[in-house]
């Protein structure tokens, strides 16, 4: 029927049936390769969130919104080389399996301090010598990995302005310590990966998280450096609950794995948020725990360490993690901020003793294998028990402590 409606030029025979058919074959592709490109050249523009209801949004069907990351302030007498980490200690006297998140100060979304150029050596030599084992992003992760990028070249001038500056002109942002400069323009055509400048412009590791359409988020794109105990590349491709089982990780599908998928479901651009943790390491490297055994072997982790024997081996580990969603890609971002410390040192700030010795010894079994607790304790226990005792001698009591979670 459709083809008596045609005025054709020519008759209608075999031959020119089949040419007929080959050329609308022909004219339906480049019709669909021009509405291709014309959508990635002009993608939707971002609205209200009133407007996007990603609220009601099919799984892995985010419409981008027009969400502004307030503009920071100068973190007030900061400078590279005389600004100490902050003191995070996120231990308290009995242990919890939960989420531990607070809301965030945008103000405060990345933390630098006068630790930055000793992480910064230390990541570029990781990046030298293992490359793209520890960072990368999958096709799709980058327009994500893109904004992420673009909210920091916008944050860091804004917040340490001694130390970043950007062009707006040539898309450059500078780092004005090392001298490096690294340019924002037309990086899939340098062929130059997003994550690979972000790790080296921060502290942290970073881990993005993209929604698919089964609701679940999963690990596509990362700079995970100085990570400790795993691996980018055990854990990339990754749903958000397999990246926590495949890792032990205590009471996750008891006590973890609901919430925390409803609050990577809900959580929104302008709502991020921070949580802490801590570990205790039996080596002195930040990037690689070598006690678990070597980086490049598969099967390693608490169980083949060696138990500790000297309380100089002993150092603390905290994370403090940022959670945000980007408002354009609706990717979840984690920023992963490592501090890392002799415990002969943290040992002689007031009410530390006896709060990490009795958040230690409240770990559950499982917790406790999860964290290598027989691997330190018998060094530890009675080391934190006799700083505990000199302190309360000084007044330094549980009565006396107040909670100031999670310093």
């Amino acid at each position: 029927m459709l083809l008596s409606l045609i005025d054709l030029p020519f008759k209608l025979d075999k031959d020119n049936f089949n040419i007929f058919i080959i050329i609308s074959f022909i004219l339906s592709t480049l019709s669909s390769l021009l509405w291709f490109y014309n959508s990635k050249s002009n993608p939707p523009k971002p609205l209200p969130s009133k407007l996007a209801q990603n609220n009601k949004r099919k799984p892995g069907h985010w419409i981008p919104e027009d969400y502004k990351f307030p503009k920071p302030q100068p973190y007030p007498n900061w400078n590279i080389y005389d600004s100490d980490p902050i003191a995070y200690r996120p231990f308290k006297h009995k242990y919890n399996v939960t989420m531990g998140i607070r809301n965030m100060n945008p103000e405060e979304w990345i933390e630098i301090d006068n630790k930055w150029l000793e992480f910064h050596e230390l990541k570029k030599q990781r990046l030298q010598t293992k490359g793209k084992d520890l960072y990368g992003t999958l096709p799709i992760a980058y327009d994500a990995s893109l904004e992420l990028l673009d909210e920091l070249k916008n944050y860091l001038p804004e917040r340490y302005p001694s130390m970043f500056k950007y062009n707006s002109t040539t898309g450059v942002l500078s780092n004005l310590i090392t001298g490096e400069d690294w340019g924002t323009f037309d990086l899939k055509t340098k062929e130059i990966d997003p994550m690979f400048i972000i790790t080296n412009l921060l502290q942290d590791d970073i881990a993005i998280m993209i929604e698919l359409e089964d609701g679940q988020y999963y690990l596509k794109a990362g700079a995970i450096v100085l990570p400790g105990f795993w691996r980018l590349t055990d854990k990339l491709n990754m749903p958000l609950s397999e990246i926590h089982t495949s890792g032990d990780v205590p009471k996750y599908n008891t006590h973890l794995k609901k919430s925390m998928e409803k609050f990577f479901t809900r959580l929104k651009p302008e709502t991020s948020v921070l949580r802490n943790n801590y570990f205790i390491q039996t080596d002195k490297h930040l990037d690689w725990s070598s006690s678990i055994g070597k980086e490049s072997e598969q099967g390693v982790g608490w169980y083949t360490a060696p138990v500790a024997t000297d309380i100089n081996q002993i150092y603390y580990r905290s994370e403090r993690q940022s959670l945000r969603k980007l408002p354009k890609t609706g990717a979840v971002v984690f920023t992963i901020r490592t501090y890392f410390i002799p415990i002969i040192e943290i040992v002689d700030e007031p009410y530390v003793p006896l709060r990490l010795l009795n958040g230690l010894t409240s770990w559950s079994n499982d917790v406790r294998e999860y964290k290598g607790f027989n691997k330190f304790k018998d060094v530890l226990l009675p080391y934190l028990e006799g700083k505990a005792k000199e302190q309360e001698v000084l007044g330094y009591t549980r009565e006396n402590e107040k909670d100031n979670f999670p310093l």
